[in-house]
Order: C-alpha cells, then sequence, then structure tokens
C-alpha cells in the first residue's frame, strides 16, 4: 500500500514555465563562468504582460489548489533480468563492471549476479572480466587497461541462460577549476563548494569528490563519520527540480586537511540522460516541481537493465582549506 499525493498538473506547467522564462533571458547574456540578468528586461515588452499574467495565474492556482490522497495497492512482479552498472575509464587500471537483481522496494538491497560471462571487445581485442572472490556480483578485467576517445567498445554477458550486450564510446574530459572550500564559523568546519554550474550548452560532466579525515582522529578530535563521497553534475538541460528549485540537501562538513580526491567524468548525451533520469528518479523526487516516473534509458539489450558507459577522467588531491 502506497499513498501518492496529486497537485494539480496546472501549477506545475505555468511555475515552470515562468521560470523557465526568466532562465531563457539569464542565458542570453551568458558567459562560461557566470550568468547576469537585467531584472528589468523580464518585464519589459513584450515579456511584461506574459510575465504577469503567468505570475498571477500561479499565485491563484497555489491559493486555491488541494491535495487529494490515493491509496494504491501495488503487486510485486519479478523480473527475470541483470541490471549493469559498468562504466570503463581512460585511467590504467583493472576495470570493473557490477551485475546484479533488480528489486522492487527502495529499502531492498541488490543481490548479487554470480557465475556470469563478460567481456569487452574493442578493434578486434578482446578482454574478459573475472568475478571477484571478495565481492560477489563485481566483475574484474583479466588486465589492467585503459579506454580511449573515438573508439567503440562493445559488451557482451552470458547470465543465467540469456545473453546481453551493449555498446558505448568516449568523449574528451574538458579540464575545469578544482572545487573550494567554504568555512563555517559557527562549527569550525568546511563544506565544498563547485565552481562548475548546474546548467552548461558547452558540456555535460559528473563531478565526484572522496574526502577522509581518517588521519586527524585522535584522542582530541573524534568522529564517528570518517570519510564522504560527494557527488555533482552539470547538464544541458534546465531541470526545474535541479537548477532553479533544488531539493534540499544535507550539508557535509569535514575538517581542515582532510585528503579528498577530486575527479571529473566526461559524459556522452546518451550517458547523461540516463543520469538524468536516475536522479529524477531519485535525488530530486520530494519537490514541487519533480519529474514523473519512468523507466531509465539504459542501453543493455534483451531486457538487461542500467548503463554501459565509457567516460574520460581527470584527478586531482587536494587538502580541506588550502
Amino acid at each position: 500500500m502506497i499513498k501518492h499525493y496529486k497537485i494539480y498538473n496546472q501549477i506545475k506547467i505555468v511555475i515552470a514555465n515562468l521560470w523557465a522564462g526568466m532562465w531563457e533571458v539569464m542565458k542570453q547574456s551568458q558567459s562560461r563562468l557566470l550568468y547576469t540578468i537585467n531584472y528589468k528586461d523580464c518585464f519589459a515588452p513584450p515579456l511584461r504582460p506574459a510575465l504577469w499574467l503567468a505570475m498571477t495565474a500561479a499565485s491563484l492556482l497555489l491559493v486555491t489548489s488541494c491535495e487529494e490522497k490515493i491509496d494504491w495497492q501495488l503487486e510485486t512482479e519479478y523480473v527475470n533480468t541483470i541490471v549493469v552498472n559498468g562504466i570503463i575509464t581512460n585511467e590504467v587500471k583493472y576495470q570493473q563492471i557490477r551485475l546484479t537483481k533488480p528489486f522492487a522496494s527502495q529499502n531492498d538491497q541488490p543481490v548479487a549476479v554470480s557465475g556470469a560471462s563478460i567481456k569487452i571487445i574493442v578493434d578486434n581485442v578482446q578482454v574478459q572480466f573475472f568475478e571477484s572472490p571478495e565481492n560477489k556480483g563485481y566483475y574484474i578485467s583479466e588486465i589492467p587497461v585503459a579506454a580511449t576517445v573515438d573508439k567503440t567498445y562493445q559488451l557482451f554477458i552470458q547470465s543465467e541462460g540469456k545473453d546481453y550486450d551493449a555498446k558505448t564510446y568516449m568523449i574528451p574530459v574538458i579540464p575545469t577549476a578544482p572545487p573550494y572550500w567554504v568555512y563555517n564559523a559557527t562549527k569550525e568546519l568546511y563544506t565544498i563548494g563547485w565552481p562548475a554550474g548546474q546548467y552548461s550548452q558547452f558540456e555535460q560532466a559528473m563531478y565526484e569528490a572522496e574526502i577522509s579525515w581518517t588521519h586527524l582522529l585522535d584522542s582530541a578530535y573524534t568522529d564517528s563519520v570518517s570519510t564522504a563521497k560527494l557527488m555533482y553534475y552539470t547538464f544541458n538541460t534546465i531541470d526545474v527540480s535541479y537548477v532553479i528549485f533544488p531539493q534540499d540537501k544535507e550539508e557535509v562538513y569535514f575538517p581542515l586537511y582532510s585528503k579528498a580526491v577530486v575527479k571529473k567524468y566526461s559524459l556522452t548525451d546518451e550517458y547523461a540522460a540516463f543520469l538524468r533520469a536516475l536522479l529524477a528518479e531519485t535525488e530530486w523526487q520530494g519537490s514541487l516541481f519533480e519529474d514523473a516516473r519512468g523507466n531509465l534509458p539504459g542501453n543493455i539489450s534483451n531486457g538487461g537493465l542500467g548503463y554501459f558507459g565509457a567516460c574520460s577522467v581527470i584527478s586531482d588531491t587536494l587538502l580541506v582549506g588550502l
């Protein structure tokens, strides 16, 4: 049994169009690092009548709208397939692909898929992947390898009598400024700041920061949590629930001189579309302007779920506060 709260779609449409229109004005004065806006332009003819009308209608709808609670009884259906989480990079290392079973509830834990046969082929060169004895469902390349730009990589999987395959390619990653550290005087700790915007017409990218302050723990400084992994994304779409009205997130704080390994990943349009749909199903849910739920646009054949991708990566190691 689940509870679904229905809000009039007119509210979302009117307000989303209002903010999308204002955002278009911002884009016209865009530079690579900064958006500026002359608010007088937003209300100058011919935009002024349309914007005032939209704002008035939105206000009326917000005041007069209501919520309707609907109880739905959903039947759980077993799906006999696999979920692929496999990203290869331009780093010379043992590449990794994870296979799991789909699960019905967000509180369930993924079940590993063991005994599969996996290989990647590029330019008639074949690399086998073998399951890790320590981590079931994780398959590791037989040798350290690195992917390169402008190559097509084919993934082949045999699991439980079914064959799956996928194709992907890699694009270059654009260097960018490193993250910066924001000091909180009350807590005497730091948070991370990202110089890249959430929207860019020039590129799509994924950022990862793995931060550790384990080496700082001693009798004078203790903490039950001493590591954190933070993700950040830049897309070429203006998502109201991410760019304009993002969902509130818990701030992660860490001490001075924590170690941070920061990476930036290039994203093809196809992989970016998959990640955006995944975020819309997870992190972006809960706001007034959340997207409608739907199936993720994966690239695994034969009913397989998930995504097989290739990313160029640049990496740097930083000390927090310096």
